[in-house]
């Protein structure tokens, strides 16, 4: 991917670098992604561990063609639209709500205590590179009055 400036080389970095660590936490802890699906009622529970394999996959692979300039930043928005999906959906269900009847240190309260941070950061992220996708791609082709 070409970059007009060092400024624009971070953020394209920070970009990519939030798109690798979110595949590597979908890596290592499926079972974080697997109980939003079932608990959401995205997916049937018999497919939500395909499923919760499949989006750090797309992600990975779509920063990867990213990095080396094979597509844009268009399926890494993308990628990161499913996670905010994802979230946004569990948040608009409550499940974020401590009633008190997850057990301290278990799987539900570590995923529904740090839903709405992850949101937040995710939307944030979401936000810089849909612009940065429209800086690349969109601000160039600007049409040109011609000068009569």
């Amino acid at each position: 991917m070409k970059t007009r400036s060092y400024f624009h080389l971070c953020v394209t970095s920070f970009v990519l670098m939030c798109a690798a660590a979110l595949t590597t936490k979908g890596f290592f802890f499926t079972e974080h992604t697997r109980l939003l699906l079932s608990d959401t009622g995205i997916v049937p529970i018999m497919y939500a561990d395909p499923v919760a394999l499949v989006i750090p996959i797309v992600l990975g692979i779509s920063a990867l063609t990213a990095c080396f300039g094979i597509t844009t930043l268009l399926p890494v928005v993308a990628a990161f639209c499913i996670h905010i999906a994802l979230l946004g959906l569990a948040l608009y269900q409550g499940l974020h709500i401590d009633c008190g009847c997850y057990l301290p240190g278990s799987l539900q309260s570590e995923v529904y205590s740090t839903l709405l941070p992850q949101f937040l950061v995710l939307l944030l992220i979401l936000c810089v590179s849909a612009a940065l996708y429209y800086f690349n791609n969109l601000a160039n082709h600007r049409l040109i009055a011609p000068s009569v």
